[in-house]
C-alpha cells in the first residue's frame, strides 16, 4: 500500500513538476520581433497587469481585452525607443527616474521604500516598469540632443504673441492645466475618443494619462503646468477659458493628435502691470519649445517604425 502512494505521489509531482515547465515555456513564447528585438507573452502580460492595477482596476477578461492591443503597441514603441536610445549611447538622469518613483508611491499612498515590495506583491514585474521608464526618459533626452538646435522660436514669433498682452489691456487669465495627448487617424478617431472619455468618466483623468497619453507630460500625470491665456492661440483660449476647476475640455484635434486638457486651477490678474514680463516670453517659448519637440519625437518614432520589420508571431 506505501509503494503504491509513493508512486501515486511521484506521479502527482511530476505532473506538477512539468505543467509548471509548460506554462513557463508559454509564458516566455515570443509574440514578436521588431528589428533585432523580441517581445514576450510575459512581457506583454505584465504590461497589462501593471496598468491595469497602478489605474486602480480590476485585472478581468473585460479590462485586458480593452488595453490588450494598446499595451502591445505601447512594448513596441518602447523596443524602437530602447535601440535609439542605446545607439546613440545617451545617458540617464537617476534623479529623474527616482523624482518619478517617487511620485508613483506618493500617488499609491506608499513609501517610496516599499513601492517594489508593492509590485511584488501584486506579481509585477517592478524592474520591467523601471526600465520602460528609463527608456522613455531617455528617449525625451535623445529627442532634445538631436533637434534642439532645430526648436528655433524666433524673436519676431515672441514680440508677435507678447504684442497680444501688451496690446490688449484686458484681464490677463492664467490657466494651470493637464493633458492627454493621442495619436489618431479617420478610421480610429470617433474610437480613441470615446474610449479617452469612457476611461476619464470610470478611472479619472491621471489614470487615462497613464493609460492612453504619448506627451512627455505623461511622466508627470498629464501636468503642463500654469499657462498664460497670452501664450496660447485664442481658439484653445476659447475651448478651455470656460472650465471649471476639474473639468476636461472636449478633444482639440491637430493634424495627428488630440488632446484633452483638464483644469487643475486657474487665476486672474486684471492689472497687466503686475504680469513678470519676462516669465510671460519664458512662457511663450518653453510652450513652442515643448510642441515642436513632440512633434519631432513623434515624427522620429514614425519613421523608425517604417523602417523596422514587425513581426506579430
Amino acid at each position: 500500500m506505501n509503494k503504491i502512494f509513493k508512486i501515486f505521489t511521484i506521479i502527482f509531482l511530476l505532473n506538477i513538476f512539468y505543467t509548471s515547465i509548460s506554462v513557463s515555456l508559454i509564458k516566455n513564447n515570443i509574440i514578436a520581433k521588431v528589428g533585432n528585438e523580441i517581445i514576450t507573452l510575459i512581457e506583454l502580460e505584465n504590461k497589462i497587469n501593471t496598468t491595469l492595477i497602478l489605474t486602480n482596476q480590476k485585472i478581468n477578461q473585460e479590462n485586458i481585452n480593452k488595453i490588450k492591443t494598446l499595451s502591445l503597441k505601447r512594448l513596441i514603441d518602447l523596443k524602437i525607443k530602447q535601440g535609439e536610445v542605446e545607439k546613440y549611447n545617451v545617458t540617464i538622469d537617476e534623479l529623474a527616474i527616482k523624482s518619478h518613483m517617487q511620485r508613483i508611491s506618493k500617488k499609491l499612498n506608499l513609501e517610496p521604500n516599499n513601492l517594489k515590495i508593492f509590485f511584488e506583491s501584486n506579481m509585477i514585474s517592478y524592474e520591467q516598469y523601471k526600465e520602460e521608464i528609463k527608456i522613455e526618459f531617455l528617449w525625451q533626452r535623445l529627442i532634445a540632443e538631436i533637434y534642439s538646435s532645430k526648436v528655433n522660436i524666433s524673436k519676431d514669433q515672441i514680440e508677435r504673441e507678447f504684442n497680444k498682452f501688451t496690446n490688449e489691456r484686458e484681464k490677463i487669465i492664467e490657466f494651470k492645466l493637464a493633458e492627454i495627448e493621442v495619436s489618431y487617424d479617420n478610421k480610429t478617431k470617433s474610437k480613441i475618443i470615446n474610449e479617452i472619455k469612457d476611461s476619464i468618466k470610470n478611472i479619472g483623468f491621471s489614470k487615462t494619462v497613464l493609460k492612453y497619453s504619448i506627451s512627455t507630460s505623461a511622466l508627470n500625470e498629464g501636468e503642463i503646468g500654469w499657462v498664460n491665456s497670452k501664450a496660447i492661440s485664442s481658439n484653445l483660449v476659447n475651448e478651455i477659458k470656460n472650465l471649471k476647476i476639474g473639468e476636461v475640455s472636449r478633444e482639440i484635434l491637430g493634424s495627428e493628435t488630440l488632446v484633452f486638457y483638464k483644469m487643475l486651477d486657474k487665476k486672474i490678474n486684471n492689472d497687466s502691470n503686475q504680469i513678470d514680463i519676462d516669465q510671460i516670453k519664458k512662457n511663450i517659448i518653453a510652450k513652442k519649445k515643448k510642441k515642436l519637440l513632440n512633434l519631432y519625437s513623434n515624427s522620429h518614432l514614425s519613421k523608425k517604425k517604417n523602417n523596422t520589420l514587425i513581426k506579430l508571431q
